[in-house]
């Protein structure tokens, strides 16, 4: 790596692909190159950020020196952008999911595994300065023991290019809203329990509103170690309130919050008093780009998420589709 800025570039000039590159010209880092399939996404990123852009990765890779990879294509593509920049030696920060299928995502890992630069999974929701609120409560053992974690991510009417984008192709998402959004928050309540052994999942999902091959609406039930529970429940077109929502149900208080949202709520289990912790609602994605580029300075942080924790998600994910398709509850231990 380079003794100065980090060089770093991006594959996929999307939507998510434009928030990391504003947030990397905010930091410590310099933005030296792009790559997209698309002509215009080339053109309006050159245009906007004054670097290079590639019709492929591999051309990018080649040209350019790079410390660096934000992968940020669709899920299918994932595993072939990725294990080329570990290849090459660059870290990368790899979009959620971890990929579009178990087996990929289990190839990723290996690659991962044997490459000498690092990867993470950007799961964006640890870095809210709420999620760090309620995990400092549960390390100063206010919580309790936390035996139940109740998430949802629900969109009243946002179907990600109104039913006509990658997110709805099942050759290249792998999945509908779950591994859209239903990501976000299994992985949110998995980190909150401290990545528990899951044992069991019930999934149930449902196409109710468009014409397309995937699910719009996904909710399931995952039984952990010591008896532990997490409750999911996600939609593009939920017919009630937005909500990014995480309950925490400990022995000795709980603790309820929504990432867009400036309070966490506490309860405490002896009395009926509720106590209200303000928190500055803060730039997600502006905290895991710096995250990042302090791993690649070599202060890593326990925020960041590991491929490790990313394949236990993506086995969950398996399962809810295989637990909705079987009409019954799926062990785990089958995708180990």
């Amino acid at each position: 790596m380079s003794e100065t800025a980090p060089r770093v570039a991006i594959v996929g000039l999307g939507t998510i692909g434009r928030i990391h590159a504003d947030r990397i010209e905010r930091l410590d880092a310099t933005l030296v190159a792009g790559a997209d399939v698309s002509a215009d996404a080339r053109e309006s990123f050159a245009a906007e950020h004054c670097v290079s852009t590639y019709a492929d990765h591999e051309t990018m890779l080649a040209d350019a020196a790079i410390d660096a990879v934000f992968v940020c294509v669709p899920n299918s593509v994932h595993e072939r952008v990725a294990t080329d920049a570990l290849e090459r030696g660059c870290a990368v920060l790899l979009e959620k999911p971890l990929a579009h299928s178990l087996e990929s995502a289990d190839r990723i890992a290996v690659a991962a595994a044997e490459a000498d630069a690092f990867c993470v999974v950007g799961f964006t929701m640890r870095f809210s300065n709420l999620t760090k609120r309620v995990a400092t409560l549960r390390e100063e053992g206010r919580l309790g023991s936390i035996g139940h974690v109740d998430v949802d991510y629900l969109r009243r009417d946002a179907l990600p290019g109104e039913g006509r984008s990658w997110f709805t192709d099942p050759e290249l998402a792998g999945g509908g809203v779950a591994m859209d959004l239903g990501v976000h928050v299994l992985d949110l309540a998995l980190y909150l329990l401290e990545y528990p052994l899951v044992l069991e999942v019930t999934g149930v999902t449902r196409s109710e509103f468009g014409e397309y091959d995937v699910e719009d609406s996904a909710l399931a039930l995952l039984r952990c170690a010591d008896g532990r529970t997490i409750s999911v429940q996600t939609s593009w077109r939920a017919t009630r309130s937005p909500s990014q929502r995480c309950v925490v149900r400990g022995t000795d208080a709980g603790a309820e919050f929504d990432v867009t949202e400036p309070d966490v709520e506490v309860f405490d289990a002896r009395t009926t008093v509720e106590e209200t912790l303000a928190v500055d609602v803060d730039d997600m994605h502006l905290a895991e780009d710096r995250a990042f580029l302090e791993a690649l300075a070599g202060e890593r942080t326990e925020l960041a998420g590991t491929v490790d924790d990313a394949l236990t998600v993506q086995r969950v994910l398996r399962a809810i589709y295989d637990s909705s398709d079987r009409g019954e509850a799926v062990r785990l231990a089958e995708y180990r």
